[in-house]
């Protein structure tokens, strides 16, 4: 990346787990101040989504000529929805310092001696399309320092919401259910709770219900099987102690059905079982709250449109329960302005200390820096 700063326009890009849709953010970001300067979201071809959601939940062979091009593809649509964003908000491509690119998550492999995350959304593609330098690869410099590549989300909440006059806590309710403690005194902490979305919107999928419930509309119909939800939560992952990160390649279809094959299926309606995923959901993110008392509390990520999952938190919890649009910005935009961040610690070249949130064991430089190609 040219040493010449160009401005404090960044552009951040996310498409998560629940592969629904990319969100696209331009920020300026000076030194002790941020604004959200233009947002745009777009669906994904739904031949890519579904191709997307194979590879990623379901295969567990797959063709390497089919992930090559599929990691043109899905660059080929980051790019179109940047150029979008740029166009929208009438400013010059040239203005921009660099686009933070997450990718779409195929793998997060982390419990093996040789650890690593694959995201795909072809970087030099979209440094290529757009003509402008893209920071991706944040994951893999933190699994190589020890650590387990996420959650980065409190790296940036902390940067998004952190004040000195009060602790706070920030759950983010994702394909994956995330949470960020922001101590007062700089602390910060954070970790993967569990499955946010993602188990509830593929048993959707799977019964006809569309690519997610709406509203939680279908689960507020079914009852709690406690001898399913007891299985559910059985489950090694939500025993292990902090830093712990996960994935839809752990939590999904699969991962339904070999529990409701212990419960005796033939008892358990569909709406049942998607009422049972909901409770293990808001169950494990209590939890996750508890831990942390006396704590100013704000949700983000899809989760917070669940409008019954929504009604179970605040009946549970009994706290009052913010949107982060409280705190100054949308809950559908907050990763992406995450990763508009990251890009621009990266241009300058800036350590990130992820010890309380992944694990890792040294000050983390994230991100690989894709130059745009120029004309002979």
């Amino acid at each position: 990346m040219s040493k010449h700063v160009k401005s404090n326009y960044y552009i951040g890009v996310m498409s998560g787990t629940s592969i629904d849709s990319i969100d696209a953010v331009l920020m300026e970001i000076k030194s002790k101040s941020w604004s959200l300067i233009e947002t745009l979201s777009r669906k994904f071809p739904e031949q890519l989504r579904k191709d997307l959601l194979e590879i990623s939940r379901n295969k567990q062979k797959i063709d390497l000529r089919e992930l090559i091009e599929l990691d043109i593809k899905t660059g080929v649509v980051f790019a179109k929805c940047i150029n979008t964003l740029i166009k929208k908000a009438k400013i010059n491509s040239n203005e921009i310092n660099a686009i933070g690119l997450h990718g779409q998550t195929i793998m997060h492999h982390i419990n093996t001696k040789y650890p690593g995350s694959l995201q795909i959304g072809s970087p030099s593609t979209v440094a290529q399309i757009t003509g402008i330098g893209v920071v991706c690869n944040f994951r893999n410099p933190d699994i190589t320092a020890g650590g387990q590549g996420a959650p980065l989300a409190p790296v940036f909440h902390s940067w998004l919401f952190g004040t000195n006059r009060k602790n706070r806590v920030v759950v983010n309710i994702g394909g994956i259910a995330n949470i960020s403690f922001l101590g007062k005194n700089k602390y910060l902490s954070g970790y993967d709770i569990g499955p946010g979305n993602v188990l509830m919107d593929v048993w959707a999928s799977k019964n006809n219900h569309g690519n997610y419930d709406n509203n939680g509309n279908w689960a507020k119909e079914g009852k709690i099987n406690m001898g399913l939800l007891d299985s559910f939560k059985s489950d090694p992952f939500f025993k292990k102690k902090p830093p712990k990160s996960t994935g839809t390649d752990y939590f999904n279809l699969q991962w339904i059905t070999d529990h409701c094959k212990k419960n005796t299926p033939d008892k358990l309606r569909p709406r049942d079982i998607q009422s049972t995923l909901l409770e293990l959901t808001t169950g494990t993110i209590i939890d996750a709250i508890k831990s942390w008392p006396q704590s100013e509390l704000a949700l983000c990520g899809g989760g917070v449109k669940n409008k019954h999952m929504i009604a179970m938190l605040r009946k549970k919890l009994q706290v009052s329960l913010h949107s982060t649009a409280d705190w100054g910005i949308d809950p559908e935009w907050i990763e992406a302005a995450g990763f508009a961040y990251l890009a621009k610690q990266r241009i300058e070249n800036k350590r990130s200390c992820l010890g309380q949130t992944t694990g890792s064991r040294n000050k983390v430089m994230l991100g690989a820096i894709y130059e745009p190609p120029l004309p002979i």
